[in-house]
């Protein structure tokens, strides 16, 4: 049976975190849905002005919970999430139930909110830029590019999503489906 992803975006989402971990996601046999968070349109407009329609406009907090919640970073996006109270209760019934969650580059700081709300903290990584706020909000801070606690994995930026991608694919699918994958791409570690 196939594993199901959401793949949260808004406006303001980094363009290269959230179409390479959708990408990658498909290519390993996941059920990807992108979910729209307060998006102002019909179409999300990423950081860099690129247009995404979501697989499903708004945010039901009470779905049905996927094998894996995935949130791209991109600062205008993460604030959009952080300040979404549907992203919010997902998250945190997501944490309890035991769904991976994944957070890349500024998205990490909102697993920090969500986290003080719920009651639950992690080792992550993030983009230099919120490594602050992370630490501030007294979770525990690595540099590494990727980082797996628990079924928490958070990644550092667009020059980490293949990795962090990948990372996904084997956490959830094993070494094997994540060589399968990533042999026919070409990666930089297949060089």
């Amino acid at each position: 049976m196939a594993k199901k992803a959401f793949v949260l975006v808004a406006d303001g989402s980094e363009e290269i975190e959230f179409v390479t971990v959708y990408a990658v996601l498909v290519r390993a046999g996941f059920l990807v849905c992108s979910i729209g968070v307060n998006i102002s349109d019909s179409f999300a407009r990423l950081s860099r002005g690129v247009k995404v329609i979501p697989d499903v406009q708004s945010l039901d907090p009470e779905t049905q919970l996927p094998d894996l919640i995935v949130l791209p970073g991109g600062a205008p996006g993460t604030k959009a999430f952080e300040e979404s109270g549907a992203v919010a209760k997902l998250i945190n019934r997501a944490q309890k139930e035991g769904v991976y969650i994944g957070a890349i580059c500024a998205a990490t700081k909102a697993l920090v909110r969500f986290g003080a709300e719920g009651g639950w903290k992690a080792k992550v990584t993030s983009h230099p830029s919120v490594q602050e706020a992370v630490v501030e909000g007294g979770w525990e801070y690595s540099q590494d590019r990727v980082v797996l606690d628990g079924k928490i994995i958070t990644s550092r930026g667009p020059g980490t999503s293949l990795l962090f991608a990948l990372t996904l694919v084997e956490t959830l699918c094993g070494r094997e489906k994540r060589e399968e994958v990533e042999r026919p791409m070409i990666t930089a570690s297949e060089l």
